[in-house]
């Protein structure tokens, strides 16, 4: 399963604090919680460092008879593997762990149309950047737990952590990679993406076989501050089409779960940075 979402992702009208942890289901590669809408549907939705508007699978939306604007549908939105019309849809509310954000305007696409493999499902909605850009946001994958602070963290009054800067492109992450002590790229880190993914271009520099449908394994991928992980397994695929759709960043491919799961890792939008918290 390959949900590379790089799509665009969430308005939300917010005096709501998400605090404490929330338990995710790894089980798709991607940081998935249970969230509840309007007070009776049940759902799951992905946290999507890759995205900048909250999404909801218009398939989904119907089934649980949440309106979608029947008014002219708004721009296309584009994926790594294909693009879906798009149309706003009013919510009086989610509920995600302990705390519920209301009166939210999303937006409802075919999420199966932005990708490829669909043998493992999908989510039900996606959680990007509107939202996310006003919290500290710790992803712990060994205790499949999520961690949404307003306020200021306490361990950053420790030294118990390594900070990575990136460069914020909009609503996108992008860090800077080494791969097997030889290679630096700039990548897109992303929680909702179940594989890593490079491009082609990336593969040819690292003398891999970049075919359709190649799953290269890298030896070693690292971060600035040395964090890495070894045996990282990897997607290539033309990433042209988030490029034509205006994500115009530099990026060389997409940080996903098959590097990001041995790693507890908070990011920190205001100051531009990642946290690598040691174990």
């Amino acid at each position: 399963m390959r949900i590379r979402s790089l799509l665009t992702i969430l308005s939300l009208l917010a005096a709501s604090v998400l605090a404490g942890t929330i338990s995710f289901d790894p089980q798709r590669g991607l940081v998935e919680v249970a969230v509840v809408i309007d007070g009776r549907v049940k759902g799951k939705f992905g946290i999507d460092t890759g995205a900048d508007r909250l999404y909801i699978d218009r398939g989904f939306a119907e089934r649980n008879n949440l309106k979608v604007d029947s008014g002219p549908p708004q721009r296309a939105i584009t994926g790594v593997e294909g693009s879906s019309e798009a149309a706003s849809i009013g919510l009086r509310s989610i509920e995600v762990g302990d705390e519920t954000l209301y009166n939210l305007t999303a937006t409802a696409i075919d999420l199966g149309a932005l990708i490829g493999d669909k043998s493992k499902g999908y989510p039900d909605g996606l959680i990007g950047h509107d939202v996310l850009r006003r919290f500290y946001i710790t992803v712990d994958y060994q205790q499949q737990s999520l961690a949404m602070h307003m306020e200021e963290p306490g361990f950053l009054k420790g030294s118990d952590y390594t900070s990575v800067p990136f460069t914020g492109n909009r609503h996108l992450i992008l860090v800077d990679v080494t791969f097997n002590d030889s290679v630096t790229a700039p990548m897109i880190l992303d929680y909702c993406a179940s594989y890593t993914v490079i491009t082609p271009e990336l593969a040819v520099r690292l003398g891999v076989d970049s075919s359709a449908g190649a799953r290269p394994i890298i030896d070693r991928m690292q971060l600035t501050d040395g964090t890495f992980t070894p045996g990282v397994h990897t997607s290539v695929s033309d990433l042209s089409n988030l490029r034509r759709s205006g994500l115009r960043a530099g990026f060389e491919g997409i940080l996903g779960y098959s590097f990001l799961y041995r790693h507890r890792i908070t990011v920190d939008y205001k100051r531009g940075k990642i946290y690598v918290h040691d174990k």
